[in-house]
């Protein structure tokens, strides 16, 4: 069997100033995973007719059901568009939004982690909230911040809606683009949104995008007050984000979906962000994700229109390299990596509106302690052959 290091270097301080360890693909309040994961909780849309639903597959590398569907909890209603999920911090809850409805669900994982349940559907959310377009729930000390792509009718800017853990709205805050993800560095009490398009131009064929929409800016936001400090201006439709994670790193990585490039931001010493264009990914990657190692050396991001998975060595963050490539995987899009860092989970929908292959999987990635990935030939599922119909599986969680 293979062994798991354990990682033990300190990641994070909240706000409270409660000493906290962050996960490399989570919020760094969340209650880390500090042992091999057991379960992943998919979130999946049917590719025809029926409820999205959680898939909840074995992952348990001693298990007789290794790499197996175990069940799935629908939700009860068709076309949400299932996308993005996220953790509670007591790492008790899911919340999983959906794209095209805006209805967000919430499953309970605390009871029973092989089993979930799912305990509430918030309904209305534009008419409750302001905001329409729910990308990614993000945990906060007992709370989850949403990032919204639009206004109401799905159209215009979006913004960020806070609501409490058990599903209780507190406030929306407006932002001038379409914010797509969240990621916070608690030492400095800053938060960073990317962005992309529209709700309606999300869920519209590609062929209908239009460029004028595509935000192409990040936003520094103060975390407590909930203010937007800074615009950082790219290329287009800078999807995801992520700051190191060691203590104190001033700086982070964004990708651009159009412009298939990595940009680099960081932190001046009088608080004001810098952001620059760090590498080219190459012609056609079309990046979708992009994650990192637990150590801070390695960035893996995802090329949806060439298939592959990029690792990129950011040792000297200013002077990048790419590093390894994976290759074979056909519409790569989200990425999970483990606790440790050797695991490097892998599936391919993007959103129902874009997608240009039906070979829906999910598939695993080795990495090594040198950086170099091995895609996993026994490991994976074929989604487009499931049991009950074919199926777009996008988000992963670990517990």
């Amino acid at each position: 069997m293979r062994r798991w290091m354990v990682l033990s270097a300190l990641l994070g301080v909240g706000i409270a100033a409660s000493t906290v360890y962050a996960e490399t693909c989570l919020s760094p309040y969340i209650k880390g995973l500090r042992q091999p994961e057991k379960v992943m909780y998919l979130w999946t849309l049917p590719a025809g007719k029926g409820s999205d639903f959680l898939a909840v597959i074995d992952v348990n590398l001693a298990s007789a059901t290794y790499g197996k569907i175990l069940r799935r909890v629908e939700v009860g209603s068709e076309g949400n568009e299932a996308h993005h999920m996220g953790f509670t911090d007591d790492r008790m809850k899911i919340w999983a939004a959906s794209l095209n409805t805006s209805r967000l669900f919430i499953f309970d994982v605390s009871a029973d982690p092989m089993s979930p349940k799912l305990v509430r559907t918030i309904e209305n959310v534009p008419k409750l909230t302001g905001l329409s377009g729910p990308h990614t729930p993000y945990a906060i000390p007992g709370r989850m911040l949403i990032s919204m792509a639009s206004g109401p009718d799905g159209t215009g800017p979006g913004g960020l809606a806070e609501f409490t853990n058990d599903g209780e709205f507190i406030a929306g805050h407006k932002a001038p683009n379409h914010p797509y993800e969240t990621v916070i560095k608690p030492e400095f009490n800053r938060m960073i949104t990317s962005s992309w398009v529209a709700q309606k131009t999300y869920m519209s064929s590609l062929d209908k995008w239009d460029p004028k929409g595509f935000s192409n800016t990040l936003l520094v936001w103060d975390l407590k007050a909930r203010k937007i400090l800074q615009e950082l201006k790219g290329d287009p439709i800078p999807l995801a984000a992520r700051w190191a994670l060691k203590p104190n790193a001033t700086y982070g990585y964004a990708i651009s979906n159009v412009g298939d490039s990595l940009w680099m931001f960081r932190r001046r010493k009088d608080g004001s962000f810098t952001y620059k264009k760090a590498a080219d990914l190459g012609k056609g990657c079309g990046p979708g994700d992009i994650r990192q190692s637990p150590d801070d050396r390695y960035l893996y991001v995802s090329c949806v229109g060439r298939g592959e998975i990029q690792t990129w060595d950011i040792s000297k963050p200013e002077k990048i390299r790419l590093h390894d490539t994976v290759q074979g995987l056909v519409q790569a899009t989200m990425m999970h990596v483990t606790y440790d860092g050797r695991r490097l989970y892998v599936t391919n929908s993007a959103v129902s509106s874009i997608d240009y292959s039906p070979r829906y999987a999910l598939r695993l990635i080795h990495v090594g302690q040198d950086g170099r990935m091995k895609l996993d030939s026994f490991f994976g599922i074929d989604f487009a052959k499931a049991p009950d119909g074919p199926a777009r599986p996008h988000d992963m969680l670990l517990n």
